[in-house]
């Protein structure tokens, strides 16, 4: 099964700094351009409307910058975000909105290629938790096994890139013949054969 791209949105006012984004992603399979932003605004727009799992964010940008665009989106939906600015002086706020990375500008592709590892681990975490979390929800006690296996069939829950995700992972796969045979096996188990008095 192919495993899915981790989908990005670059947002950053530098037609140059955004260029040099692109260019290093394209060598990088795993990952795939959903969008760009030239500002603030937009930026925030194209977060809700494309749902990315990763965000490449400038700081000072037109508009609003990099924080407003966090502000105006809300920490329930953004995405993962990697501060890419010329500042130093904003990292520490940066941590502060939980971003997963601070690229300085100018950055060569080694530290380019450590910002997307740290992403794409943080972003296969995220979404094992959130398939933990709705399978935790599905075998809560007082489910029956009927009603288990209905709702690890219809998985809706979970966005289609997790969905993907969590298959490749197993979890969905592993949990579904576990509340079918663990059930199955307890009902057919027999004790050992007893002799009957007297023979």
């Amino acid at each position: 099964m192919t495993t899915p791209r981790t989908r990005v949105l670059i947002v950053d006012d530098e037609p140059l700094a955004r260029e040099r984004i692109r260019t290093l992603l394209a060598e990088e399979p795993g990952f795939e351009i959903v969008g760009e932003a030239i500002d603030g605004p937009s930026g925030a727009e194209a977060i809700l409307a494309l749902h990315p799992d990763l965000v490449f964010l400038d700081v000072q940008m037109p508009g609003a910058d990099g924080f407003d665009v966090i502000d105006a989106v809300g920490p329930d939906k953004m995405p993962f975000v990697v501060f890419v600015t010329a500042y130093d002086r904003y990292a520490l706020r940066a941590f502060d909105v939980h971003a997963l990375d601070y690229l300085l500008k100018p950055f060569d592709r080694e530290r380019f290629r450590e910002a997307l590892e740290r992403a794409q681990v943080q972003i296969e975490r995220s979404s094992e938790t959130a398939c933990v979390s709705a399978l935790s929800v599905t075998f809560a006690p007082g489910h029956s096994a009927s009603r288990s296996a209905s709702l690890v069939t219809r998985e809706p829950a979970l966005s289609s890139s997790s969905r993907s995700r969590s298959r490749s992972l197993g979890v969905i796969s592993r949990t579904r013949p576990f509340s079918v045979t663990r059930y199955a096996d307890r009902s057919t188990s027999k004790g050992p054969k007893r002799t009957p008095r007297g023979y």
